[in-house]
């Protein structure tokens, strides 16, 4: 038996989905209500194999109505710089809206898929709300969340620069969000106050 993931938990924390969205994944009365009605497409949540997200995605293209795979937009350090990256915001997991009497072995066994999410032996539908509020917050199907400030005070590190590596702490950000002051806290520095890009620093984990 495949359970519903915890993913809408992730959503909440990542993009402040509502409560009411972030609920688990269906309610009993939703999941009897597509099983009264398997001839209607329904969105249903089809489990892929690490790293098949996009693969399987282009597959159940060619198969079923529609499909959804919400990706994320982020930022980390890599190399000594801030480097963007897009994946999965749910790894492991493609949205698909399809007829479920008519699909389902075109699914289930379509190369990639390890299962469609299901409790018990029923699969269990996807309120279309769900969908349409993680869509709405993306453009193009990516979401990118927006970095939140960094407070006075809190320590940062430079990961860009002639200063990378460096500790500091951060005092506030000038020109609006684009560059910011720091006061390095290496003993060398000798609390030397920094002005730099506001993409050259990080908070420090």
């Amino acid at each position: 038996m495949l359970q519903p993931p915890l993913f809408f938990r992730q959503f909440e924390g990542i993009a402040a989905m509502p409560r009411a969205i972030a609920a688990p994944l269906i309610s009993a009365p939703a999941a009897h209500a597509a099983m009264d009605d398997n001839r209607q497409p329904h969105w249903y949540l089809v489990r892929t194999k690490t790293g098949k997200e996009r693969w399987v995605r282009d597959q159940l293209a060619n198969v079923v109505p529609e499909v959804f795979l919400p990706m994320l937009k982020s930022k980390a350090p890599r190399w000594g710089r801030m480097a963007v990256s897009i994946g999965p915001l749910f790894p492991c997991y493609v949205f698909a809206r399809f007829d479920l009497k008519a699909q389902y072995f075109d699914v289930k066994y379509m190369a990639g898929v390890r299962a469609i999410v299901s409790a018990g032996a029923d699969p269990l539908a996807v309120p279309a709300p769900i969908v349409s509020e993680i869509r709405r917050r993306g453009v193009n199907d990516v979401i990118e969340i927006p970095d939140k400030p960094i407070g006075i005070g809190e320590r940062v590190v430079v990961v860009e620069g002639p200063f990378r590596g460096f500790e500091a702490i951060f005092q506030r950000y000038l020109a609006g969000t684009e560059r910011v002051a720091i006061l390095l806290s290496a003993v060398e520095s000798g609390g030397l106050r920094v002005v730099l890009s506001a993409s050259a620093v990080v908070k420090d984990s």
